[in-house]
């Protein structure tokens, strides 16, 4: 049966074997000024005491029988909803009390915009974790402003202003849920990582606008439930959901243009698996690609000669924000892939004005 609408915003919370991390999920949100919205944790086959915990803290509770993964659960919680409102948020997330307050009173506000999201710090406060995605020509998604100080002091301000997004992560991103009803949900194959990605393509294909609210912050654990960026699991399921997103979203004519940086982005993430000793994990995503690639080419919907050149704008527009992120003076660290990426493949000007976050091609 599906939930009330008589809340503005239903908060929905998938989790699975990380308690600690939901509890203090629940706190921030009880914490928040904005108080017109009803929280729904989906227990993706977690124990009992997450859901125990969920319900003494006021949430309703779906209860899945195993993880079945990220994407699935998040639709369940949007399917036992109706508010017009829907926040999507990891269990790993803790929100200022006044995220809510200020997303909720800019969508209301901006008609046009259909999903906002924050600024996202790292665990630690100090670091950025997110401030919107990013997706290169070659294939491979980027958080802006990962691992780089997060304002003022020794950060450079870049994310201090708010900013149109086409790509927002599914750690915390508010949605109206005519964006549900237009383009349907998360799609489950990518079971989790990228399917926010595959979201966001179909959502500006549709035409649909999003926006960066920096003074909607949030922290994140990031990589809590499946133990770290550099785990098995983590590199299967992005080898298997990189490939899945240019298999499903790339136009053909796009892929074709394309194929040298694509090859090229594959073999450093290849290389990079085999450095990290997660080549097993690698040939695992592999085989997982394969088995799902039939269904992305049934899911596949033909493009327009317009649509497609639309896209490779925006992918133009999105990889000069991904190397302007990645050799920023104030990022402390390289990143190897992205130095290699974009060494063989510069970023070139070429003089034309994308319609695209208002930044050149």
């Amino acid at each position: 049966m599906a939930g009330s609408a008589e809340h503005k915003v239903a908060v929905v919370i998938p989790t699975w074997r990380r308690d600690d991390r939901l509890k203090n999920c629940l706190q921030s949100l009880d914490q928040q000024t904005f108080r017109d919205f009803k929280a729904v944790v989906v227990s993706n086959g977690a124990s009992g005491r997450a859901a125990r915990m969920a319900e003494d803290a006021g949430c309703a509770v779906i209860r899945l029988p195993s993880n079945r993964g990220f994407a699935a659960a998040v639709n369940a919680g949007i399917a036992h909803t109706q508010s017009p409102y829907v926040l999507v948020l990891n269990d790993d997330v803790e929100l200022d009390p006044r995220w809510l307050e200020r997303t909720v009173g800019f969508l209301s506000e901006r008609h046009e915009i259909s999903y906002c999201c924050g600024k996202i710090y790292q665990a630690d406060g100090a670091l950025l974790d997110n401030a919107g995605d990013a997706l290169s020509l070659g294939g491979s998604a980027w958080r802006l402003g990962y691992g780089r100080p997060g304002s003022g002091g020794n950060g450079s301000g870049d994310f201090d202003l708010p900013r149109p997004v086409w790509a927002v992560s599914g750690t915390a991103t508010l949605f109206r849920r005519t964006v549900f009803e237009k383009i349907g949900r998360f799609e489950e194959d990518f079971f989790a990582y990228l399917e926010d990605m595959d979201f966001s393509l179909r959502a500006a294909r549709a035409g649909l606008r999003g926006f960066y609210l920096p003074e909607a912050t949030c922290r994140h654990q990031g990589s809590a439930t499946l133990g770290g960026p550099d785990s098995a699991t983590v590199i299967r399921l992005l080898t298997q959901n990189q490939l899945l997103l240019l298999a499903k979203q790339f136009p053909k004519g796009v892929l074709l243009r394309l194929a040298p940086r694509i090859v090229w982005a594959q073999i450093l993430w290849a290389t990079l698996a085999v450095r990290k000793r997660r080549f097993g994990a690698y040939l695992a995503g592999l085989a997982g690609f394969l088995r799902l690639l039939p269904a992305a080419i049934r899911r596949r919907t033909p493009w327009q000669t317009e649509e497609s050149q639309a896209f490779m704008a925006r992918l133009r527009a999105s990889e000069r924000e991904i190397h302007a992120d990645v050799t920023a003076a104030d990022r402390p660290e390289r990143d190897t892939f992205w130095r290699l990426y974009f060494a063989l493949f510069p970023p070139r000007k070429l003089g034309v004005r994308c319609q695209v976050s208002g930044v050149r091609c």
